[in-house]
C-alpha cells in the first residue's frame, strides 16, 4: 500500500534551557548531524541517550522514531513516536507523532493500528492533508483485505457442498464381524470337501520304475 513518508523535520531544543538539560540539548544537536550523514544507528543512540537523560524531552523522541524507521525498526519506532506524543506539549508534535506513529503500522500492514493514528492525528490537526490522504488509503486496503477474506470463506464452503469435489466415502460393510467369520467357515468346508472328493477319483500320479 503506497503511503506518504513519515514527517522527518528535526525537533531542535531552544538554547535556554537549565544546566541539567544542557547534556540532553547536545546530544540531541549531534544526534542530528549523525543523522543527515545517513548514520541512523549512531544517531538513535544519541536520541536515545538525550531521552534517558530527560524524561520530559519529547523532540528527543521524536527524532529517535525517526531515526528507528529510517533504520527499519519499524516496531521500535512506533514506540518512539507514541512516547514523544505522550511527552509533547506542543499540539505540532502530538500530531505529527500520531502521523509517523501511523505510518510505521502502515508499513507493516497493521491497517487497523495505522487507521487508529491517522484518526487521532486528525484530531489535534484537522487540516493535515497527508493524514487524510494516508486514512483513506489504509481504509480502501482494510476494506480490500476484508473483501478478499470473504470470498475465500465463500469458496471453501462452495467447495464443501459441491459433491463432485469431495472423495467418495467407502461404503460400510453389511456383514458383521460374526457373519463374515460363519461364511468363511463355510468356505473352508466346502474346499476341504472338493479335495477330498478330488483325491478319492483320481489314480496317483505315481509310477513303478522298471528293473532294467
Amino acid at each position: 500500500m503506497a503511503v506518504s513518508k513519515i514527517k522527518y523535520g528535526f525537533m531542535l531544543l531552544l538554547l535556554a534551557l537549565p544546566a541539567f538539560a544542557q547534556n540532553d540539548q547536545s546530544l540531541v544537536l549531534h544526534g542530528n548531524e549523525l543523522y543527515k550523514k545517513g548514520a541512523y544507528d549512531k544517531a538513535a543512540e544519541d536520541y536515545r541517550k538525550a531521552a534517558d537523560a530527560n524524561k520530559a524531552n519529547a523532540k528527543a523522541r521524536y527524532n529517535l522514531g525517526n531515526a528507528l524507521y529510517k533504520n527499519k525498526q519499524l516496531d521500535e519506532a512506533a514506540k518512539a513516536f507514541a512516547a514523544a506524543g505522550e511527552a509533547a506539549s506542543e499540539k505540532s508534535l502530538m500530531a505529527n507523532s500520531k502521523y509517523n506513529k501511523g505510518v510505521s503500522h502502515s508499513r507493516q500492514n497493521q491497517l487497523v493500528e495505522s487507521i487508529g493514528e491517522y484518526k487521532s492525528a486528525l484530531k489535534i490537526n484537522p487540516t493535515d492533508q497527508q493524514a487524510r490522504e494516508n486514512l483513506q488509503r489504509a481504509l480502501n486496503e482494510l476494506k480490500k483485505q476484508n473483501e478478499n477474506q470473504d470470498q475465500n470463506k465463500n469458496k471453501d464452503k462452495n467447495e464443501e457442498k459441491d459433491p463432485e469435489k469431495q472423495e467418495p466415502k467407502p461404503e460400510k460393510s453389511k456383514l458383521n464381524e460374526k457373519q463374515a467369520e460363519r461364511m468363511m467357515n463355510a468356505l473352508r468346508q466346502e474346499e476341504k470337501r472338493l479335495q477330498q472328493n478330488k483325491q478319492h477319483k483320481e489314480p496317483s500320479s505315481r509310477m513303478q520304475e522298471k528293473d532294467w
